[in-house]
């Protein structure tokens, strides 16, 4: 069968699923940031949303959030950039130790995510307009690549046998491991990466109906998201002629910090600057170092230099 890339990939079933799904309910899908927005106090930059600040350039390329947690909090964070004239996916990890500022809020994403405006922090840190987010937990992501029948090869710290179909079990725990970043748990890096590219290549071998089949139920009834269904519709149309070699997972650059007394993820804002410009930008848009929103934090190399980025060198 010949694979069809992201066309059939998690965030398009996650989006045709949940679009059928409000429509015949007839209400837009709730978000978790609003469930705690009573309970959190509005800081300073709020005034950037009210101001109308965006990083709105025009442009072909379209940003989703993506979000898995262990049920509370972040333990994946991703940007998912698709460039619609180029027909390309490039996804960005963003380990959720993360330390960011934004004109108010200092902390980590993982801290900023019970928020109202979780989203618009991770906007301004970035210097990238957001069109959507989304958010399940570990559990869900373990069941999906149950569902799809992944097989990844894994060390035998996670598995007696080193090359097994991952059970819910197995895919909740590699998920979980969101702190393997700023820990410097190279092969742990590596396996998360290993498992997402599984998840796009058997989403885009099985074809759009029968991923929606397996994963529908799991959508409709574990995933939040701000998306109306006109966005979702949207989003859709926006990876429908991606293909799988055309997709990249890219981590931000930065290194272990030590932060007090916590350990974060420290991001170079020279590298972060140069990686944004060239992978989720439009052609002619460049936002320098001193623009993005981020700390001055004491830190050293990027130590994961020799992690492959492209989805079909990873699956080699």
């Amino acid at each position: 069968m010949k694979k069809s890339g992201f066309v059939f990939t998690l965030i398009t079933v996650c989006f045709v699923s949940a679009a059928v799904t409000l429509a015949i309910l007839g209400y837009a899908a709730k978000t978790a940031r609003l469930r705690v927005a009573s309970q959190y106090t509005v800081p300073d930059y709020v005034r950037y949303i009210s101001d109308g600040y965006a990083f709105d350039t025009v442009s072909s390329k379209k940003n989703f959030l993506i979000t898995v947690t262990d049920g509370e909090l972040p333990v994946r964070v991703h940007i998912f950039t698709v460039d619609e004239d180029k027909n390309t996916l490039d996804v960005l990890e963003l380990p959720p130790d993360t330390y960011v500022i934004a004109d108010g809020y200092y902390g980590t994403l993982r801290d900023a995510f019970p928020t109202s405006v979780y989203k618009q922090i991770i906007s301004r840190v970035l210097c990238l307009r957001i069109d959507g987010s989304a958010s399940f937990d570990a559990k869900t992501f373990g069941d999906m690549a149950q569902l799809l029948e992944v097989n990844i090869k894994l060390p035998k710290t996670v598995y007696r046998e080193s090359n097994i179909e991952v059970t819910s079990e197995v895919g909740e725990k590699i998920a979980l491991d969101g702190f393997c970043y700023s820990g410097g748990d190279k092969e742990a890096v590596r396996l998360y990466r290993t498992l997402l590219a599984e998840i796009f290549s058997e989403l885009g071998e099985r074809g759009s109906l029968e991923s929606f089949s397996l994963l529908m139920n799991l959508v409709v009834n574990r995933f939040d998201t701000d998306m109306t269904v006109e966005n979702m519709i949207d989003a859709v149309n926006s990876v429908k002629d991606v293909k799988l070699r055309k997709i990249n997972i890219r981590l931000a650059v930065g290194s272990p910090a030590k932060f007090g007394e916590n350990r974060v993820w420290s991001l170079d804002p020279e590298g972060m600057a140069e990686l944004l410009n060239a992978n989720f930008r439009v052609k002619g848009v460049e936002y320098p170092a001193e623009s993005l929103s981020i700390p001055a934090v004491t830190a050293g190399e990027f130590p994961y230099d020799e992690l492959p980025e492209r989805v079909t060198d990873i699956l080699e």
